[in-house]
């Protein structure tokens, strides 16, 4: 008995139970051509006294014809459904390939497994018409309906398992896409509460220290903004800019007393210029984490970022502790190198690891947007209280 879950598993459906369902396949053929030629084998007019050859071969010339004819039209009907003119081709070729099929093991049957007709007369039929006569003849087509009918049976069967299969598929993206949807309510769920929280910190330490509330205001404003406003392939470069002077602020606040940082950023900035969204904050990442984080001795960064018309360009400098590695960055930057490619293959990178410091440049042509963005203050990601919660 097949069972439907694992042919509509393409997981499980391969190897010997591709083989298995195949052969089962096969096997009911040749029983739905036994069962045809039953009635005139078993109860003739007269008694038929032949060898057993003799009965199996118009038998396996038909379960062989209609095999052929239901692979190579799963075969075309899967490749070519969609392409008319190509599929009327290959239609035709269906029907020369069955004709020769049948041409051919009609005069075995005659002439090496000793039947002298069938009770179509499609032996007596093609034994007396030449190939290229009766590939045209207009009773090749009535003894060929009787092969072309009995390949409706597996192909049928073919289309109910498709029907079920993609009926199982649709189950499983929908049983998917619930599931999806559950999740990204709890991711909703997850940062209004973390939101709630930062809120509370932020009502706290408003009047104590205003210090401690900008940094807790700035760091909602980053969340808020990796959160809901980097969905799209490009943002707008005044809020990603906006975006790197906070973290840098907040780095900078982290290792004060023992960084020199050097920042030089562009005001204004045009609004209509976009770029994809963290494509910068990698490199300015990795300068603070290799370059100051890795070290409780002095250390420095120096980041200018210079725009003319719609051409970025970006130069990192950090130093380098006495005995780290040569190798700096890991998966971040192999990934960003990934997206540079993709979005901008005709930037530049030019990384200088010497012994002392490391050197980045990264130059971008931006593309521009066609609505022009909302005015906001350059290099500041304004939230207001409200907009904590």
């Amino acid at each position: 008995m097949i069972r439907l879950d694992i042919v509509a598993d393409n997981t499980k459906y391969h190897g010997w139970t591709r083989v298995g369902f195949h052969a089962l396949l096969i096997s009911g053929i040749l029983l739905l051509i036994f069962s045809a030629y039953v009635p005139w084998f078993l109860y003739p007019s007269a008694p038929l006294d032949y060898p057993f050859k003799t009965y199996a071969g118009p038998i396996i010339r038909d379960a062989f014809c209609v095999v052929v004819q239901y692979y190579f039209l799963v075969f075309l009907f899967t490749r070519y459904a969609r392409k008319p003119l190509l599929l009327v081709i290959g239609m035709a070729v269906y029907y020369f390939i069955l004709f020769t099929c049948y041409y051919y093991t009609s005069y075995l049957v005659k002439h090496y497994c000793g039947l002298p007709d069938d009770y179509t007369g499609s032996i007596s039929h093609f034994d007396r018409t030449p190939y290229w006569k009766a590939l045209f003849h207009p009773a090749t087509f009535y003894h060929l309906m009787f092969i072309i009918e009995r390949a409706f049976y597996p192909l049928a069967l073919k289309l109910l398992i498709e029907i079920y299969r993609r009926q199982v598929r649709n189950a499983n993206l929908q049983q998917d896409y619930n599931r999806l949807e559950l999740d990204f309510l709890k991711n909703q769920i997850s940062p209004h509460f973390l939101f709630n929280v930062l809120n509370s910190i932020y009502a706290l330490t408003e009047e104590e220290s205003p210090r401690a509330a900008k940094i807790v205001q700035q760091l909602s404003g980053m969340m808020r903004y990796s959160l809901y406003e980097t969905a799209d392939v490009t943002v707008p470069l005044y809020k990603e800019l906006a975006f790197i002077r906070n973290y840098v602020e907040l780095e900078q606040l982290r290792t004060s007393k023992r960084l020199t940082l050097e920042t030089s950023f562009p005001n204004p900035v045009n609004e209509t210029l976009v770029i994809a969204p963290f494509v910068l904050i990698t490199f300015i990442e990795n300068a603070f984490k290799h370059g100051v984080g890795s070290t409780t001795k002095k250390s420095f960064v120096k980041i200018d970022l210079t725009l003319r018309d719609a051409v970025l360009h970006l130069s990192i400098v950090n130093s380098k502790p006495a005995n780290g590695k040569k190798t700096i960055g890991g998966l971040g930057l192999v990934n960003v190198r990934k997206r540079l490619a993709a979005l901008y293959p005709d930037h530049r990178l030019q990384v200088l690891d010497d012994a002392l410091q490391y050197t980045m440049t990264l130059t971008l042509t931006l593309s521009r947007s066609k609505i022009p963005a909302p005015t906001l203050k350059a290099g500041v990601l304004e939230v207001k209280d409200d907009q904590i919660r």
